[in-house]
């Protein structure tokens, strides 16, 4: 059952939409975190706005090093008129206490034309105990900014359940996105998560996200 399970990932992997490599964070910013060494997460990601039509993406993170994290997304088969080509992510993370880290990193390394200009980064991320704060920036041409966020984990139904709010500049600093979600073990190496997004950006809708993990420990 789990072999059919990890088949049927790979196989939506190869045929759904992708639209880019995710760094792990919390909804729509990166955060000091990494996947953990030989640990490999598949993700299956929707996002719903009133007037577009639901788009669908999938990807990878994978845990290669201890503090290194890489990604990929792709679509062997394009669809009729398109050519997609993979698009890259990676994080470098440094610990500098047991509740202190720092890392930088690199989204949508690829192709422009689908993901947009890449996004060089750098965040720092407090353990404060009670919650996480999480702060860095982006030198990402022509729309440099900053972003912030917290979360904060608790015990629900014996698993662990992560509330988690932030806010990214965005536009040339001229905007703003926030969002609200959380992050839920539904158990068997499944992870749920679910997020609003709300810019300010004219002409721009709140989206709903919605993203569906599955790890596998080697």
């Amino acid at each position: 059952m789990k072999k059919l399970l990890i088949y049927m990932v790979l196989f939506s992997f190869f045929i759904t939409v992708p639209v880019w490599a995710t760094s792990t964070g919390l909804n729509n910013i990166p955060t000091a975190d990494v996947v953990p060494e030989n640990v490999l997460v598949f993700q299956f990601i929707s996002d719903f706005a009133n007037n577009d039509t639901p788009a669908y993406m999938t990807g990878f993170k994978y845990g290669l090093f201890k503090n290194i994290e890489i990604g990929l997304d792709g679509n062997i088969f394009p669809q009729k008129g398109k050519t997609e080509t993979l698009v890259a992510q990676g994080k470098l993370r440094f610990e500098l206490s047991d509740s202190l880290a720092i890392a930088g990193g690199i989204a949508n390394l690829g192709d422009r034309a689908r993901a947009g200009r890449e996004f060089p980064f750098a965040v720092l991320s407090q353990n404060l105990g009670f919650l996480r704060l999480h702060f860095g920036g982006t030198t990402q041409k022509d729309n440099e900014g900053f972003f912030g966020g917290i979360d904060k984990t608790f015990t629900f139904l014996d698993r662990d359940l992560t509330l988690r709010s932030d806010l990214i500049q965005n536009n040339d600093q001229r905007d703003t996105t926030a969002s609200v979600g959380f992050i839920y073990d539904i158990g068997n190496n499944f992870l749920v998560e679910s997020w609003m997004s709300f810019p300010t950006e004219s002409g721009k809708e709140d989206v709903l996200t919605v993203k569906l993990n599955y790890v596998i420990k080697f």
